[in-house]
């Protein structure tokens, strides 16, 4: 696949910087950038497993673990309104 995008000037500058400090060409600096990038996107699953984890060795239901987050989420909101709990 050929890929054509538009830099600033600035990240075209520090692109060749970083390649040229790595002894890569900047096809290769991008190209290994973006495998990076890929390997270390998870899927949702893989990213909220450890959470998963503790709630069950917890031994917290469902509804107590979305009684807690809608309780968060709505603290949360409260703040962002000026509204402190």
């Amino acid at each position: 696949m050929t890929l054509t995008i538009q830099l600033p000037s600035e990240v075209e500058q520090a692109l060749r910087l970083q390649a040229d400090r790595s002894g890569q060409d900047v096809n290769a600096f991008v190209l290994q950038a973006i495998r990076e990038k890929i390997a270390k996107a998870g899927t949702f699953e893989e990213i909220c497993a450890p959470l998963a984890r503790a709630v069950e060795a917890a031994g917290i239901s469902d509804a107590e673990c979305d009684r807690f987050f809608e309780a968060a989420r709505e603290e949360v909101w409260r703040e962002g309104q000026g509204h402190a709990s």
